[in-house]
């Protein structure tokens, strides 16, 4: 097979995207010249897991959150003119580079203007429409339109779930109107298990993460309530500028751990206490991890998740904001799980390189 020169772009919005992106990287990176294009905590979780590639650190949306939930929204629409203006240097910085650095593939996940009218490119996404809260659901037509619009500059969209029968994804990549196109392929989930057989247990583990400042406000109640925990708890605060280890009676606190080191801790995990992120439902469900999600305030999307598993019985849920570990972690075992196969890397490097 002809070497590549690929162009990875990844989406800085909490670790999901670029967790989820590890096993395809890792095994682009065998074979062929990857260039991975991110920043912030994204792009030094990418550059601590991959060797023998590039890296090169561009901003992407730069989106202001919020302390309070319910007025997220509300920021992320002013924020439109911004992020559309931004689309468009986006694209214009990624055909430069693919003169520049002779690309002949890009794959973008969720960065919608990384791509380039010269070179295939391929875009990996779980949302063919944006989920909205209450009234607004009748405007979620509008994001469907919007990604249409997008979708034609790339030659296939690929969804990291299953198309039909049992997904993780519900409505989000299912049953959405006017998306029925054949450069839309389910490829299967994605999901960053370590091949490692070390096994770290506990009875609790929490993962922390998510974008400013409600990573903080999460932070601080679990540093909280699970004092009232028995048993041996770890906590993984998400803070990928240092990697400090405190201890403290049956708590270990790991400011933050390599993806290998985290494979293993999940394994061994009795119970996870987490956000209710794509990247990590995928890994949970594919390690048949029992789980108990936290979903961001305001991110209607693991807001939507969190209710659509809770109604299928694969894992329920809280709202931060009333959060009470001890009476909580009780309705987790009710629970059953999906049974999910991971890591049909194949179905995307066939397409690609192709």
């Amino acid at each position: 097979m002809k070497k590549r020169r690929i162009l990875y772009a990844v989406l800085n919005w909490g670790l999901g995207h670029a967790t989820r992106s590890l096993p395809l990287i890792r095994e682009l990176v065998k074979e062929h010249d990857v260039i991975i294009l991110s920043t912030g905590r994204s792009l030094e979780l990418l550059r601590s897991e991959i060797s023998g590639a590039e890296f090169i650190d561009h901003e992407d949306y730069s989106v202001r959150y919020t302390k309070k939930g319910w007025s997220l929204l509300v920021s992320l629409f002013f924020q439109i003119p911004k992020i559309l203006i931004k689309l468009r240097q986006e694209h214009r910085f990624t055909e430069e580079l693919v003169r520049k650095l002779n690309i002949d593939r890009i794959i973008s996940d969720n960065r919608y203007g990384i791509y380039s009218r010269e070179v295939p490119s391929f875009f990996i996404t779980h949302q063919l429409r944006f989920r909205l809260p209450g009234q607004l659901r009748h405007f979620e037509i509008l994001s469907v339109v919007f990604n249409r619009m997008y979708f034609r500059r790339y030659r296939k969209i690929f969804v990291p779930d299953e198309k039909d029968g049992l997904n993780l994804s519900g409505e989000l990549s299912h049953n959405v109107p006017f998306m029925k196109s054949s450069k839309i392929e389910y490829c299967g989930i994605l999901a960053d298990i370590s091949g490692s057989n070390e096994i770290i247990r506990s009875d609790y583990l929490f993962i922390i993460s998510g974008p400013e400042p409600q990573r903080t406000i999460f932070e601080r109640k679990v540093l909280e309530q699970s004092k009232e925990l028995e048993g041996k708890i770890i906590i993984v605060r998400g803070v990928t500028e240092n990697k400090d280890i405190t201890e403290e009676g049956g708590r270990t606190v790991y400011s933050s751990v390599e993806r290998e080191k985290l494979s293993s801790m999940i394994k061994g995990a009795e119970l996870i206490i987490s956000r209710p992120g794509y990247s990590s439902v995928m890994e949970f469900a594919a390690l048949g991890k029992k789980a108990l999600f936290v979903p961001t305030p305001g991110q209607t999307e693991q807001e939507y998740l969190a209710r659509f598993y809770k109604e299928n019985k694969y894992f329920n849920y809280v709202e931060q904001s009333e959060m009470d570990l001890l009476g909580d972690i009780k309705t987790v075992f009710s629970a059953t799980g999906p049974e999910i196969v991971p890591n049909r890397t194949e179905k995307i490097t066939d397409e690609i390189l192709g």
